[in-house]
């Protein structure tokens, strides 16, 4: 069974289940129905035209996309998410500790299926392949940068919420964006990018809803908490600096922009009272 197929079928699967206990326990909101539709449309679509999409994103090059797609789709990177994540917390704790919750957890459900399915990426089966930065040809599904940029497109909606529900929207296509990058850059297929997507929102989504059960407010009021997080985030963002190599290698000047604007932020925000 296609990767794809295997998800939106075990997706499918998991509705019936809820549905037939029934019952007031357990109810099916209008929202959570429609969005596991449309999941299992766009498996499908994604499953049957996953060839065909894949060349109208990557063939569909130029100069400027290389520029802009090869800058964004590093977005999706391990530390650069986890700077990212860690200088959110600063300023909504209880989301910075979702997400980074999420961020470990989702990742480690993908990579978990790259080596279950070690499916080939684009060079190793297709010729003249549009490439941005080295090629790759193993453990193409589901896409790593995608499972990130996932959770980072829903933290980002959670992040401004109603306050500023443009904004939270702008950032959050932004995250698709880079996770499209990933097909325009030759290294995944939409199959990939589709449900490492999927990974990455239900996960982040799942540990939100967990997280308003912890006490993140005690945590702030321990004097451990400001500097833990200020030191995590000075490490990761030292490394990132300094020799990091981003993926893919088209996005390095992401090595440098995070980690100034993260320090920059932390240095504002240090010692003021968190929300």
């Amino acid at each position: 069974m296609p990767a794809c197929g295997w998800c939106s079928t075990t997706c499918c699967a998991a509705l019936a289940s809820i549905a037939r206990r029934g019952g007031s326990a357990i109810r099916l909101h209008p929202p959570l129905i429609a969005a596991t539709a449309l999941f299992a449309l766009g498996s499908v679509a994604v499953a049957a035209w996953n060839s065909a999409l894949f060349h109208w994103i990557n063939g569909h090059n130029s100069p400027a996309l290389d520029r802009l797609f090869g800058l964004i789709s590093g977005l999706g990177d391990g530390l650069v998410a986890v700077v990212v994540i860690l200088t959110a917390a600063l300023f909504r704790p209880r989301l910075g500790c979702a997400a980074l919750l999420a961020f470990l957890l989702s990742g480690g459900i993908a990579q978990l299926l790259k080596r279950l399915f070690d499916l080939p990426r684009p060079p190793a089966v297709l010729e003249h392949v549009h490439l941005l930065g080295a090629p790759l040809h193993s453990h193409s599904f589901p896409s790593g940068h995608a499972t990130t940029d996932g959770v980072m497109a829903t933290a980002a909606i959670l992040m401004w919420g109603k306050a500023n529900r443009a904004l939270g929207l702008a950032v959050a296509l932004l995250f698709l964006l880079a996770a499209i990058g990933r097909i325009y850059g030759g290294v995944h297929f939409p199959r990939d990018v589709w449900a490492g997507l999927a990974i990455g929102i239900v996960t982040m989504w799942g540990c939100w809803r967990w997280a308003a059960r912890w006490p993140v407010m005690t945590w702030q009021q321990q004097r451990w908490w400001q500097p833990v997080v200020a030191l995590l985030l000075a490490a990761t963002a030292a490394v990132l600096g300094l020799g990091y190599h981003v993926q893919p290698s088209t996005a390095q000047p992401l090595a440098l922009l995070v980690p100034l604007a993260a320090l920059f932020l932390l240095a504002r925000q240090w010692k003021r009272p968190t929300a």
